[in-house]
């Protein structure tokens, strides 16, 4: 691998998103157990912004390129990396670096996309459906036939709780802000898709659900989060996944006491090296399993493909915008490199 560089978006002090600039990039050598990708596609998501403010809890090394989905094909890999391979398709979970032509990340958090799977459909998997998976079965314990609510059912977390939920075999019920996005939801398998809000959750959930629900999958929190205390039924396990909405609630803990209820916050980057200290290496395999089953579910039929809408990467701007004005559907898509994507299968969203 020569030294040539590529180019891709680059943050290069704290500030607004709208700063960023594309740049050219120098290609570094591979350390140990690292990977380098061509990226094809990247996710967008909320935490961008908190990236880029130098908010997040983790703060990158000035200067730095945001993203951490992506997906593409290997173009080398470290002489101790043995589960993937020059050429190779793969998707993978990055601490940093996926608004770019090319990426170096760590072999742990790079997963081999299996054929009947697109590579823009498998951007929007590693972390959401990596998040969404690991939350619901090693901390929600959810099984079949209890019933799930699921809050911000339009987004991408959100619409993978929806999947996630109903191959499980539990009875979902969503809730989303708009028509488009409860309708979106239905479409994914919720059973029910309900208004977010707040003042006539516990009202509507009852009517379906008399006894409570089982499991909450929160990404909203705020308001949403006090309601669904309402909501539970005794025993049941309230995840919390974010703050979307705004504010981080606080837990009455007399409610917890009087119908046993578990209030269990989840972090999916504890799994992927994202924590306080780097606890990868120790999960590589349990996270490896999960996000294979995720993506061979999509790629057999079990699941439907994550709802994606794609963006070119020169409308980078356009793309996080939309995702920070909350007008996205599903997950958005940068294409950098669609033509990557050889033999992929027919995209239905």
């Amino acid at each position: 691998m020569n030294d040539t560089g590529f180019s891709g978006l680059v943050c290069t002090h704290w500030g607004h998103w709208r700063e960023l600039q594309m740049q050219p990039i120098a290609r570094l050598a591979l350390a140990p157990g690292q990977v380098r990708l061509r990226i094809a596609h990247a996710g967008v998501g909320f935490a961008v912004s908190l990236f880029v403010a130098g908010t997040y809890q983790r703060k990158p090394p000035l200067p730095f390129t945001p993203g951490t989905e992506a997906s593409g094909v290997v173009l080398e890999v470290a002489p101790d990396v043995r589960h993937v391979r020059p050429g190779d398709r793969v998707v993978a979970a990055l601490d940093w670096g996926a608004f770019a032509q090319e990426a170096v990340t760590t072999a742990d958090t790079v997963y081999p996309v299996p054929t009947g799977l697109s590579l823009a459909h498998a951007a929007a998997m590693p972390i959401t459906y990596g998040t969404t998976w690991s939350a619901l079965a090693w901390r929600g314990q959810l099984q079949a036939g209890e019933t799930l609510l699921v809050h911000g059912a339009g987004g991408a977390l959100g619409m993978a709780a929806v999947q996630i939920g109903r191959l499980i075999g539990a009875r979902v019920i969503a809730t989303a802000s708009t028509a488009e996005k409860r309708e979106a939801a239905l479409a994914q398998g919720a059973a029910h898709a309900l208004s977010s809000d707040s003042d006539a959750l516990a009202a509507a959930v009852k009517a379906i659900a008399p006894q409570g629900v089982d499991v909450v999958f929160d990404p909203v929190g705020g308001d949403l989060f006090d309601a669904s205390l309402r909501c539970v039924a005794p025993g049941a396990r309230l995840l919390v996944i974010g703050f979307t909405g705004g504010r981080a609630a606080s837990v009455p803990t007399n409610l917890a006491l009087v119908k046993n209820v578990a209030v269990i916050g989840f972090n999916y980057g504890y799994y992927i090296g994202w924590g306080l200290t780097d606890e990868r290496a120790r999960y590589a395999a349990a996270v490896q399993t999960v996000v294979g089953r995720a993506l061979a579910a999509v790629a057999e039929g079990a699941m439907p493909p994550p709802r994606i809408q794609r963006m070119p990467f020169a409308q980078w701007e356009a793309a996080i915008d939309t995702v920070m004005s909350r007008r996205s559907v599903g997950k958005v898509i940068l294409d950098i490199a669609p033509d990557l994507d050889v033999a992929r299968p027919e995209e239905s969203n």
